[in-house]
């Protein structure tokens, strides 16, 4: 299922076609991935498999849950030019929205410490985001409540 997500999401930002591998040099490079804020860290999954798909190599030093401060190196990502640069903006974007959702539940939980309670999510979800969305979730410390209509009967106000 990661897989088909991050192929599907590179797909979409690289459109008919990356423009820059027509011009761009076929060299080696490698990549920092900064902290630019406190917060949780997110992806890790998503990331190792968008660069094994692109024949990248990706070094973590952070692992799913763990805090990130401004500044810290949360991964080195080693290839081909062409490849790193092909796929930044969706790694940057799937890194970025996992680990902002992580951080706001993780803000949530620590509200909730000291009390018997549970942090659970809800469906409501971005499109084709859920699984992802509710994965980054279980990163800040949060549980997740149910993942669709056929999962459990709850009666609501509307029915």
């Amino acid at each position: 299922m990661i897989k088909k997500f991050v192929k599907k999401a590179l797909e979409e930002d690289v459109g008919r076609g990356d423009l820059f591998s027509l011009v761009g040099k076929d060299s080696f490079a490698s990549a920092n991935i900064i902290c630019k804020d406190v917060g949780i860290f997110a992806g890790k999954p998503y990331i190792k498999a968008l660069c094994k798909m692109n024949k990248l190599d990706v070094k973590f030093y952070f692992d799913d849950g763990d805090s990130l401060q401004k500044g810290d190196l949360v991964a080195l990502i080693e290839g081909k030019s062409k490849n790193i640069l092909r796929c930044e903006r969706t790694l940057l974007n799937l890194m970025q929205h996992a680990s902002g959702i992580a951080t706001n539940v993780s803000q949530y939980k620590k509200v909730l410490e000291g009390y018997a309670l549970k942090l659970l999510d809800t469906r409501k979800t971005r499109p084709h985001l859920r699984v992802f969305e509710k994965y980054a979730i279980r990163c800040g410390g949060g549980n997740n409540h149910r993942m669709g209509l056929d999962d459990c009967l709850m009666l609501k106000d509307t029915h």
